[in-house]
């Protein structure tokens, strides 16, 4: 093909992957703008929880970090008036974020997210993905909506889509990624199944690195604190999908379940979620194409937000690879993949794109099952035009820094 041929494509995906990255560059202006007017607290968003419960967790705070009043009353003494805020996970997430606990809050969050984008990076480069590639993952707008929440999607992303790119080839390094994984179960529902009967030595290794991580953590802060997470944690968040509330949580989820309660009532989303994870995990015992599982563990999951797209984006950037490499564009695929792509970035500011959410997913796996699509597990290079409890607290130690209210 002559170089100006591979040029032309290449030059569209870069300006496409530029401008879907205008609204989350808009809303990190709003965030830098609330920083300066001392709006701290609520500047960190969820980064916030990351580094309050890797600090408790450090000094041996699980009073104050299994009691939400407690909890709330900790952040509010730093920060003032909040919005509601909740330790959310399991001690083996715990661990991680221990491990940046001892850092003052901004330090924690922004070095927390820069390694998650340098390990995303490493674990695409490592399955063979062109620089493209990465650059346009980077960029994606799923990414940037993680970075400014300071959420874990790079790192789920990591971890479950570089293991499935990984678990033909280097199957103990595939299997060992996704059971690291295991600290946010609701998005790893198919893959059990899957690697059991397409990749049982990468299975093998999932399930050891998943024992591992959670003795380590057992090791680390002792029973209590798995038992605060199944007796306290667990319970709560099970609550937030039941009554809705409190609102900070459950109004941005955009699953199957949440899109389907207003019109079928509880009960009714219940089951279509039911039908919708039974179908995905057995779906994941016949198909083998990575961007197909990374769509199945998005729909599987009852509990999904905004950030957690970036495995679709995963998905979106491998079928546009494939599609340029030679097997070509259906009608409607390109606007298809405009959309899912586009759309993390665009939720913040037009929330009902998160009812739209679940129909682009089915389309998207449409396209991703069709004839002459996907082949299974690859991970060949990209071509040049890809685009990319204890009895009582201790005293609680002063925080990395001060803080003024805000």
């Amino acid at each position: 093909m002559p170089e100006k041929n591979q040029a032309s494509p290449r030059l569209k995906l870069i300006l496409i992957v530029a401008f879907c990255t205008l609204p989350s560059l808009a809303e990190a202006a709003a965030v830098i703008w609330g920083e300066r007017q001392g709006y701290t607290g609520k500047a960190l968003r969820d980064g916030l929880d990351f580094w309050a419960g890797g600090f408790l967790y450090l000094h041996h705070q699980l009073p104050v970090l299994l009691n939400h009043t407690a909890y709330q009353s900790f952040l509010q003494g730093m920060y003032g008036h909040l919005p509601y805020h909740l330790w959310s996970y399991p001690p083996s997430y715990g661990l991680i974020a221990a491990a940046f606990g001892w850092l003052s809050p901004w330090a924690a969050v922004l070095s927390f997210d820069a390694l998650s984008l340098v390990l995303m990076a490493a674990v695409l480069r490592l399955a063979r993905k062109s620089w493209w590639f990465i650059a346009a993952m980077l960029l994606a707008p799923a990414t940037l909506e993680n970075a400014l929440e300071h959420q874990n999607a790079a790192l789920m992303t990591a971890l479950i889509g570089g293991g499935l790119l990984l678990a033909q080839t280097r199957p103990r390094l595939g299997g060992a990624l996704i059971g690291l994984a295991s600290f946010k179960p609701q998005l790893g529902l198919v893959l059990p199944l899957y690697l059991l009967r397409h990749a049982p030595l990468a299975f093998f290794y999932a399930a050891l690195a998943a024992v591992a991580l959670a003795g380590a953590s057992l090791w680390a802060f002792g029973q209590a604190a798995w038992a605060g997470f199944y007796h306290y944690t667990s319970p709560i968040m099970s609550n937030v999908l039941l009554t809705g509330q409190p609102k900070d949580f459950a109004g941005g989820l955009i699953s199957v379940f949440a899109t389907t309660k207003p019109l079928a009532g509880l009960h009714g989303a219940f089951a279509a979620q039911a039908a919708v994870t039974l179908a995905c995990v057995l779906a994941a015992l016949f198909i083998r194409s990575v961007p197909a599982m990374l769509i199945f563990s998005a729909l599987a999951s009852p509990y999904l937000h905004v950030y957690d797209l970036l495995g679709t984006s995963l998905a979106v950037a491998l079928l546009v690879e494939r599609r340029l490499a030679g097997d070509g564009f259906k009608a409607g695929e390109p606007v298809l993949f405009f959309l899912v792509w586009f759309g993390p970035g665009l939720l913040p500011w037009h929330p009902a794109y998160a009812h739209l959410a679940p129909v682009l997913l089915l389309l998207l796996l449409a396209s991703a099952m069709r004839r002459g699509g996907v082949q299974p597990c690859d991970s060949s290079p990209a071509q040049p035009g890809s685009p990319a409890l204890p009895a009582g607290p201790l005293p609680i130690p002063a925080p990395p820094e001060s803080i003024t209210h805000g």
